[in-house]
């Protein structure tokens, strides 16, 4: 995970170079890379909370419930590609198919983390003892797949509002305490 958020930076570099190569200064740099720029924080943030929620998630665990490894490679393998959806983003148009490729990949990477969650709450005799895969923490994960899928039906609704969607993403904690309410846990 540490080297995803390590190769977002490399397309942000390559401009750099090439700037320089163009005589522009650092501001010139910058007003020419903003959108790469923004994508790389944005996907900088994401892969962060994937990584706490992970981290989260495996410091309650004292052994791997069956299932959990392939799971949790897939959760990899969407964390990896996300570096490559974040540069599509800052040097191509942003069309529908790119939409979907980098917020599906997201999603991809929280059903993933998900399921996780899912195989670990189902297997309490794996977690460390005190410890427990609890319903928030299930609940949480849902709520962000949720709002996932929100952000990409607005995008692709309308895709003149492209990656600003995401703000989407804003509301986790109203609509997690929402969901709790309607469950009757909360």
């Amino acid at each position: 995970v540490a080297i995803a958020l390590t190769l977002l930076i490399l397309p942000l570099m390559e401009g750099v170079r090439e700037a320089a190569d163009k005589g522009l200064d650092a501001f010139g740099y910058l007003g020419e890379n903003l959108s790469a720029l923004l994508s790389f924080v944005l996907s900088f943030v994401i892969i962060a909370r994937f990584w706490r929620s992970h981290h989260r998630l495996f410091s309650r665990l004292e052994r791997e419930p069956p299932g959990l490894f392939w799971l949790n490679m897939c959760w990899l393998l969407w964390v990896v590609f996300l570096p490559v959806a974040t540069a599509m983003t800052g040097a191509m148009p942003t069309d529908r198919p790119q939409l979907v490729v980098y917020i599906g990949t997201m999603l991809l990477a929280a059903l993933s983390l998900t399921a996780m969650e899912l195989i670990a709450r189902r297997h309490p005799e794996t977690w460390v003892e005190g410890s427990e895969v609890s319903d928030d923490s299930v609940v949480a994960s849902w709520t962000f797949v949720l709002l996932l899928v929100v952000t990409l039906v607005v995008a692709l609704a309308w895709p003149e509002v492209g990656y600003w969607a995401l703000l989407v993403l804003a509301a986790s904690r109203p609509v997690k305490a929402a969901l709790e309410r309607l469950t009757g846990r909360g």
